[in-house]
């Protein structure tokens, strides 16, 4: 799935290139990426998402991309106080939670415990 989206975008850029009527030398050097990692965006191949971004940001398409990706802003705080939720620590039955005994509580009950080869 991600490999067709790869070749989609890889195709997307080598038209909106030949449409400037920039050559893929030309584009790589203004990118600021080797010619290379250009061949292999335009081809859909894996290439880090920096030289990515250089290459769309040259050709006057970043802003588009983010602003598409804008959403609404989103507080967790904002939307438990609009729905009037309540979280309380506190037990509804007024019943208080017995806690597990830990195991050093246990050994401090003050028994001795007599091993067989310590007896005399």
């Amino acid at each position: 799935m991600i490999d067709n989206d790869l070749k989609r975008l890889g195709q997307k850029i080598a038209k909106l290139r030949l449409a400037k009527n920039i050559k893929q030398s030309e584009l790589a050097y203004e990118a600021g990426v080797s010619e290379r990692t250009l061949q292999r965006i335009e081809a859909g191949e894996a290439a880090k998402s920096d030289g990515l971004l250089k290459v769309i940001k040259q050709l006057g398409k970043l802003e588009d991309i983010l602003s598409s990706l804008d959403t609404a802003e989103f507080s967790p705080v904002e939307m438990v106080a609009s729905t009037k939720a309540k979280y309380s620590t506190h037990n509804k039955t007024g019943k208080r939670r017995a806690r597990k005994t830990s195991p050093a509580k246990l050994t401090n009950t003050g028994a001795s415990i007599v091993w067989p080869e310590d007896q005399t």
